[in-house]
């Protein structure tokens, strides 16, 4: 019989906008789970990195984890190393860990490239929000790699209207100035629409952003106030990726038009839970089309809202985990090899 999870140690940033790591310790609880969480990084500036490393390890040999999970790079390496082989170690990555070969990323460290796969190869799970990367990742040692998908949190992503002009807009972005074709379709759709850009350093674009750091509340009420929330991923080169704009939207109510990425239809159905562009070109069309189908666009933000309520939450996500998790412990150890 395997082992069950009842112990975690719980590796990540403190998050206050997106509060993803927030969300996977309250959906690891709410499975019975006993989740102590070690945020590294402000523990070594409140303490010092020998005085920080000493209270973990004891903490580490006192608790006795049947699981060390990690939200990216939230752990030192040395620290990794010796934790590794003695407790099973799963990593989560929510972003691409290297750019695909016909996109740039200026934005992406080479460096943190190379340590997250140095790191990798250290965890017996290694959860990747893509599956274009897992052929990439096993080339370079990591042993496990799993895609997993993200999701919305049933509490904290809701619809929440407000009768503000503040939120109300015919098309909305949220999120960073990261790419030139990001960038470039946002000017675009702002010669034609009424546009509103939150969340990033867009002033240097020629656009005013109306705030910089958008929470879970704010995010809900741009979701109900604007009639399309748009959508571009910084790739539509590799299958299965998309950020967790996507989830947040849907889980907010928002209709979402975004652009298509390999193997999105294999997760949702377009012009029913949301809808997708191919390119650029067809983007503002789709625009021009959907602020005329008032009732078209409720019926689809209303479907994507329930779908993703039921189907895929940090708790559906967390239930997954932990089912792989029990199958691969339940392999014989010659099937593992």
């Amino acid at each position: 019989m395997p082992e069950k999870i009842e112990r975690m140690l719980f590796f990540a940033k403190t998050r206050k906008r997106t509060k993803t790591p927030a969300f996977f310790v309250k959906a690891f609880r709410n499975q019975g789970i006993e989740v102590k969480v070690i945020n590294y990084r402000k523990w070594e500036r409140r303490w010092g990195k020998w005085l920080t490393e000493k209270y973990i390890f004891s903490t580490y040999y006192r608790f006795k984890p049947q699981l060390v999970f990690i939200n990216a790079i939230d752990i030192p390496f040395k620290m990794l190393s010796q934790i590794s082989g003695k407790t099973k170690v799963a990593i989560y990555l929510p972003d691409l860990i290297t750019p695909s070969d016909n996109s740039t990323f200026s934005w992406f460290s080479t460096r943190y490239k190379e340590e997250m796969i140095e790191r990798g190869k250290l965890a017996n799970y290694f959860f990747i929000t893509n599956q274009g990367q897992i052929p990439f990742l096993k080339e370079r040692g990591i042993k496990n790699p799993i895609f997993i998908t993200q999701g919305c949190d049933r509490e904290e992503h809701r619809i929440i209207k407000s009768k503000s002009e503040k939120w109300k807009s015919e098309v909305a972005f949220i999120g960073a100035a990261k790419d030139p074709d990001r960038v470039n379709l946002i000017k675009e759709i702002n010669k034609h629409f009424n546009l509103k850009v939150w969340g990033g350093e867009w002033e240097r674009h020629g656009l005013k952003c109306h705030k910089h750091n958008v929470y879970p509340d704010e995010f809900a009420k741009i979701c109900s106030g604007s009639k399309i929330i748009l959508g571009i991923d910084v790739s539509d080169q590799v299958e299965g990726y998309f950020s967790n704009r996507t989830w947040i939207t849907l889980g907010c109510g928002g209709f979402l038009l975004t652009r298509y990425v390999p193997g999105l239809e294999k997760i949702f159905i377009n012009k029913k839970h949301l809808v997708w562009y191919h390119n650029i070109d067809e983007c503002p069309h789709l625009i021009a089309e959907y602020l005329k189908k008032d009732e078209e666009r409720e019926r689809i933000s209303r479907e994507g809202y329930h779908y993703v309520h039921e189907h895929h939450t940090y708790e559906h996500v967390v239930q997954k985990i932990l089912g792989i998790i029990k199958k691969e412990s339940c392999r014989p150890a010659y099937e593992k090899k």
